[in-house]
């Protein structure tokens, strides 16, 4: 299949009667809502050279952990899967694949018309990488969309899938990573998964008197390492009459793929059922908005339009008169309000204390620097009023508190490590536009801390609050007053009030600390009253990370991120700023890049173990 198609995409005449299939690889441990795979799915559509009449959509997640009967998080492991606990998994699985289906059957219904089925498959198994290779391969899929979670291991995925490959952004846009097929992709070796597939219907879920209608297959894919295996765990489902098994236990997934494999002469071999006629795909634009959260729906207009100003009756209408149902919360500053404009945009509206000794000074500066800062990870500041003693900023609403609410505050949940290491990677991309990439010259932020890091329900993290914002315009040293928050401040700034991109960098490693161990940044309370970074400095040393992280996270956290972020944050909170790496540096070190940093850390960490 791989050598046989185009650049393009198109079905030569051979295979003019054979439909392709599309997969969506996922992270099935992670959350994925409704609104997010089906904005996917219709970004696919509209792409016009992923998607064709008669293809099929495969919603392909791979769950590789699974709940513990004790509670806690396992890896799903083949002597799990096939072992100790094997109904655990298969349950997990179940109920995954019943959640996808009732998702997905409103992007059924959208596609049916088109002439494109929608399928769910679910398989357990680890390495992630390893089992999305194998299931595309086994699928033998004309293309491969991998979920923003798994860009991690794109360079893997471009080596050995032969297929097209394209990749979910964070504002999940599909990005083509490879328009073509290639017919010299590494092979690897397949190994045992347990897998449950299910088609999405275009009608409610099955109730007792239509069951008969649904087609479910059960499976243990891969090859098998020993006949004893195959006897032993083969497990036979009672299926309904018009339904077929495609339990198979092949040792070898290419040899399904003559024609369009075994399981699409099995699919042809139910009796013809009438079908509706089928159009072909009609092209469609994607929205330009995308989702502000994914998890709630809420969208963010740019507001295009000569003047960023309010009036003071919209902003009172909006929030009800600045009523006390609406403040979310109260700071040097002044108050701040959620509200509602005309239009349906949601609001925060950030009003000024009279008595402010911060004042118009620091209004003035949060309306310049946001003017131009336009980015995923920022606040978007959407407007201002101005009424004699009375400033308001009106940003958009960030819907899911702070970090400092989520790390310290919320006692219910405890936020999880793959959130804490998106919302790092995150706050380094919105610092890295601010100090490189913004328009204008670099921006300092000065006052970096987790009450300034707002976060969506998809955990998205958003820099706030940028009062005391300073724009740099040459090379020269900026000396100011001394503000900001205990604990996050440079040496250079806390003592000599030197400010610069580095001061920024200095309190982003405090910031990832706190992430790490889920320690305030200056606590009375703990025994010997030291700072965090005093702390945590001497175990980053001696690379012992079971005591840097936070012990509410148990073990359910990657070390290999952990170590990264760790390291990192070593190298922010040096002393001298020279030593510093920039925020795109930091950037690429999050992400376990940068080789000749591995060996500047080396030097401070005789210790140094390579992952």
């Amino acid at each position: 299949m791989a050598s046989s198609m185009s650049n393009n995409y198109s079905h030569t005449d051979g295979e003019s009667l054979i439909t392709g299939r599309i997969v969506i690889a996922l992270d099935a441990t992670k959350d994925h809502f409704e609104q997010e795979i089906k904005q996917t799915i219709n970004e696919i559509r509209a792409q016009g050279n992923i998607l064709h009449a008669g293809d099929t959509i495969i919603v392909l997640g791979i769950l590789h952990k699974y709940l513990h009967p004790m509670g806690y998080q396992m890896e799903a492991e083949p002597l799990s899967i096939f072992g100790t606990h094997k109904r655990e998994i298969e349950k997990e699985v179940t109920k995954k694949v019943d959640t996808y289906v009732n998702m997905l059957m409103q992007s059924a219904q959208d596609c049916e018309g088109e002439g494109v089925d929608i399928e769910v498959k679910i398989t357990a198994g680890t390495p992630v990488r390893k089992v999305v290779v194998q299931e595309v391969i086994t699928i033998d899929a004309a293309c491969v969309v991998l979920d923003r979670y798994l860009r991690r291991d794109l360079t893997y995925y471009l080596k050995h899938i032969p297929c097209k490959v394209a990749l979910i952004s964070d504002n999940l846009f599909v990005k083509v990573m490879r328009p073509y097929s290639i017919i010299d992709a590494d092979s690897i070796e397949n190994k045992l998964y347990f897998s449950l597939s299910k088609q999405v219907p275009l009608a409610p879920p099955p109730t007792e008197e239509n069951t008969e209608q649904s087609v479910i297959s059960m499976n243990y894919s891969g090859s098998v390492e020993s006949s004893e295996i195959a006897n032993n765990e083969m497990v036979t489902y009672k299926q309904p009459e018009n339904s077929t098994s495609l339990e198979d236990f092949s040792a070898n997934p290419m040899q399904e793929r003559s024609g369009r494999s075994a399981r699409e002469d099995l699919k042809h071999s139910i009796p013809p059922v009438i079908q509706k006629e089928r159009k072909p795909p009609t092209s469609r634009k994607s929205s330009n908005t995308p989702f502000l959260c994914i998890a709630c729906g809420a969208k963010t207009e740019l507001y295009i339009k000569d003047s960023m100003r309010f009036s003071f009756s919209e902003i009172q209408l909006a929030t009800d008169y600045f009523s006390k149902d609406n403040l979310l919360g109260e700071g040097g500053y002044g108050r701040v309000y959620k509200g509602r404009l005309k239009d349906g945009q949601v609001i925060a509206a950030k009003v000024r204390k009279e008595a402010s000794t911060q004042g118009f000074s620091e209004f003035h500066s949060e309306v310049y620097v946001l003017s131009f800062a336009r980015h995923r990870n920022i606040v978007m500041l959407l407007g201002y009023c101005c009424k004699e003693n009375v400033n308001i900023l009106v940003y958009e609403y960030i819907c899911n508190n702070s970090l400092e609410w989520h790390l310290f505050e919320n006692t219910e949940n405890v936020l999880e490590w793959h959130c804490r290491y998106a919302i790092a990677i995150g706050t380094a991309k919105g610092l890295r536009f601010l100090h490189e990439e913004c328009r204008g010259g670099p921006i300092i932020h000065r006052d970096l801390r987790p009450s300034n890091i707002l976060l969506t329900h998809d955990f998205v993290p958003m820099i706030g609050d940028f009062g005391l914002a300073k724009w740099k315009t040459d090379e020269d040293k900026i000396y100011t007053r001394i503000l900001g928050s205990l604990g996050y401040l440079a040496p250079e700034y806390a003592e000599n009030g030197v400010v610069s991109v580095r001061t920024d960098v200095y309190s982003f490693g405090i910031v990832l600390i706190q992430l790490i161990s889920g320690r305030k940044a200056v606590d009375s309370v703990r025994e010997g009253h030291h700072s965090l970074r005093q702390w945590a400095i001497p175990l980053i040393k001696r690379l012992a990370l079971h005591e840097l992280i936070d012990p509410r996270i148990g073990d359910s956290y990657d070390t290999y991120e952990v170590y990264h972020m760790a390291r990192t944050a070593f190298m922010c909170v040096q002393n001298d700023p020279e030593l510093r790496p920039s925020m795109g540096e930091v950037l690429r070190l999050l992400q376990g890049e940068l080789e000749h940093l591995h060996q500047i850390v080396e030097q401070f960490i005789p210790h140094f173990i390579s992952k």
